[in-house]
């Protein structure tokens, strides 16, 4: 009975302090840190724009401006959000290849040189929201077969072609693939870049796609560290940033501090800003529907952020959140797709 007893005791010791070592192993990322070491992918979540010079941009050339880019940002609404879920069904969203049809159409409506997408999932939502696989290339985090694509990425590969790329995890430590935010338990985010050249001039600029934590513990401290981090390549090279960055214009002090950081210098310009005329699709006068939220322009969360060491313009801003059916009942996407037109300059 005494060796029966002792056994328990020892098996139950064992079991906790295995517990205890998957729990330490488990809260202290080991499991980031261990695909990390696999993937060899320490040092690839950061641009290094170190030895880049606005003087040699275009090869050196002057006048050296990019022309019209067509940049569009649109949160899709997650494929499993309204798998069989009455409540979205309620709100009007139809299930995923019910809504995909007119996804497409109004991406494919705008025709966008660059792209941007939120809330995409595998190699199969990528695929089916590639606008044409022949012209555009998308890009996301890759693990083995895997990606992680819920911030995606697309560029029209007959136009650009990408110098570098990665992917940059928003929490303490952000130069580990699916670190943990500030809050842990909250879902994986990360700032999706790449350092494109246009094939007919040789401009160069920075891409940049994101998706911002719902929680305020994780979006807070990202507006900072997304403007602490990124903002200093636009000295040297100019950027395009969209995002849903689940921040709309009256909430300071996030929505400052992604264009300024904890300084007074702008580094970040949002395109409806910049904008002669801004156009909504329809007029947002009832915007969001919920009386917690703001009305109009100001409750848009989805923007188009420009930076860089030349002056750039915006020929053209709409949000578009048109729907569909025969009362316009319908809705493709929780979010409305903003598009704009841009010119960029390198110096």
């Amino acid at each position: 009975m005494k060796k029966w007893l002792m056994r328990i005791v020892k098996g139950i010791a064992i079991v906790l302090a295995l517990t205890l070592l998957v729990t330490v192993y488990v809260r202290s990322q080991g499991v980031q840190y261990t695909l990390a070491l696999v993937r060899n992918s320490w040092g690839k979540a950061r641009f290094d724009s170190s030895a880049i010079s606005p003087d040699k941009n275009c090869g050196g050339v002057t006048p050296c401006t990019s022309g019209p880019i067509r940049v569009m940002t649109y949160n899709v609404l997650c494929r499993i959000c309204t798998e069989g879920k009455a409540e979205h069904a309620q709100l009007g969203y139809e299930r995923w290849y019910d809504r995909l049809p007119h996804i497409m159409a109004v991406i494919k409506e705008y025709q966008p040189d660059l792209l941007g997408l939120q809330e995409v999932g595998g190699w199969q939502d990528i695929g089916e929201l590639n606008p044409d696989p022949s012209i555009y290339e998308p890009l996301a985090h890759e693990l083995g077969p895997w990606v992680f694509g819920d911030a995606a990425l697309f560029y029209r590969k007959d136009r650009f072609e990408a110098l570098n790329s990665g992917q940059f995890w928003y929490g303490p430590t952000p130069d580990i693939p699916f670190a943990y935010e500030w809050r842990r338990l909250a879902v994986p985010r990360y700032l999706n870049w790449v350092h494109l050249r246009q094939k007919d001039n040789g401009f160069e600029f920075l891409f940049m796609n994101t998706h911002f934590d719902n929680a305020g513990i994780n979006k807070d401290p990202t507006a900072l560290l997304v403007n602490k981090v990124w903002g200093p390549h636009a000295k040297r090279l100019p950027i395009i940033f969209t995002g849903d960055f689940n921040t709309n214009r009256t909430e300071n002090p996030r929505y400052h501090n992604i264009m300024y950081g904890d300084g007074t210098e702008q580094i970040f310009q949002d395109t409806m800003d910049l904008a002669a005329k801004t156009e909504e699709l329809p007029p947002l006068v009832n915007f969001d529907g919920r009386d917690d939220r703001p009305k109009g322009l100001d409750g848009v969360i989805d923007h188009i952020f420009v930076a860089g060491p030349g002056k750039n313009e915006v020929q053209r801003w709409v949000v578009d959140s048109r729907r569909y059916g025969a009362a316009q009942e319908k809705s493709q996407a929780d979010h409305p797709a903003v598009f704009a037109i841009v010119n960029l300059a390198a110096r």
